[in-house]
């Protein structure tokens, strides 16, 4: 199928794109202690994540228990919850995905290891568990090395398998490059191979330490002690990303098609904030020159032209659309279509 066939408004993988940037993050690993684990929640296609496990990601981190569920009932053998789970119901399903996987899960408070503790009692079955540290983004995670400490403990006791610390430096992934965030991203590394010392001389293993994304993995990818990596918008790339310097390609658009202009200083697209986010900022138009996207209703994105510059835009037309926030954009689509050439070579269904 011609891409131009495609009904619209449609998400679109740049096939070059995209392999390049997995062949690009697999070379930075591929020589290192440290490993790949991608985060399942920037695209939300299995498909992908065995691409990403096929270049030598050494397992899948997702952000919730349903990402969980979709990566296990898709042959994905190990995989980090890099987030907080809580309640009655969700530490039943997590026990159950324990029964035929490794999944491990994020913990920062002991009200959860009582829950996890109390849902494998009798299941046959073992929760496994990573001390989440607050790095800097005082999002979740304790606050010290003797608060994960006596967390750690506490999940012992409470009979949990303690696998490890992990910490996200998300406030970090947008900060401009230069020496000040590299010493900024060594800090909180160093703080988590920090903690992991203190959990050895108190005879807790301490194998996987987990942190570090697009923004910071070749900077956390190198830091002694770090074994794993969480990055995911670097296999689609982003304006967010670009902006940031991530050394990856743009690969994901949107095709939308044009229904309607006034003149040559404006026109109308078919794609609003049900096809592509503009919560962080608005996307923009690819290959139109003088074209400037100024807003996003439910069904239409607004267009403005400059005529000086751009040869304008006419009712039936198909535009390309960069998408500025690519994990909020996938969440609103079923599927990606892959594209080379021109030509749909692959439909990649997006789980929900």
């Amino acid at each position: 199928m011609n891409v131009d066939q495609i009904k619209t408004p449609a998400l679109i993988v740049d096939l070059d794109a995209m392999e390049a940037n997995l062949r690009d993050m697999a070379a930075f690993f591929a020589s290192r202690r440290c490993k790949l684990r991608p985060h399942f929640k920037n695209h939300k296609v299995p498909l992908l994540a065995h691409k990403q496990l096929r270049a030598g990601a050494i397992g899948i981190t997702c952000a919730t228990i349903r990402e969980a569920e979709i990566l296990v009932a898709h042959g994905v053998s190990s995989i980090l919850i890099a987030n907080e789970i809580a309640g009655l119901e969700k530490p039943e399903r997590l026990v159950e995905l324990s029964r035929h996987a490794q999944a491990m899960v994020g913990v920062d408070n002991r009200i959860a290891i009582s829950d996890f503790a109390r849902a494998q009692r009798n299941r046959n079955a073992q929760i496994e568990i990573l001390v989440d540290m607050n790095i800097g983004l005082n999002r979740c995670g304790v606050d010290s090395a003797e608060a994960a400490l006596d967390l750690a403990r506490y999940a012992l006791e409470s009979g949990l398998a303690v696998r490890g610390i992990m910490g996200y430096d998300g406030h970090l992934q947008g900060a401009p490059r230069g020496h000040e965030k590299d010493e900024a991203v060594r800090r909180g590394s160093r703080t988590l191979v920090e903690t992991a010392a203190r959990f050895e001389a108190a005879g807790i293993p301490c194998p996987i330490l987990s942190t570090g994304g697009t923004g910071t993995y070749a900077i956390s990818g190198d830091f002694p002690g770090i074994t794993e990596i969480q990055a995911g918008s670097y296999l689609l790339m982003d304006n967010i990303y670009l902006e940031r310097g991530a050394p990856f390609q743009r690969s994901l658009t949107v095709l939308a098609t044009v229904i309607s202009t006034r003149g040559r200083e404006h026109a109308v697209l078919d794609s609003g904030v049900k096809a592509i986010s503009g919560e962080r900022g608005l996307p923009c138009l690819k290959d139109v020159p003088g074209a400037r996207l100024t807003a996003l209703h439910a069904e239409h994105a607004l267009i403005e032209l400059d005529p000086e510059s751009c040869p304008g835009l006419a009712p039936g037309q198909k535009v390309h659309v960069w998408v500025h926030y690519s994990d909020a954009t996938v969440n609103l689509n079923s599927c990606m279509y892959g594209v080379r050439n021109g030509q749909v070579e692959e439909i990649f269904p997006i789980e929900h």
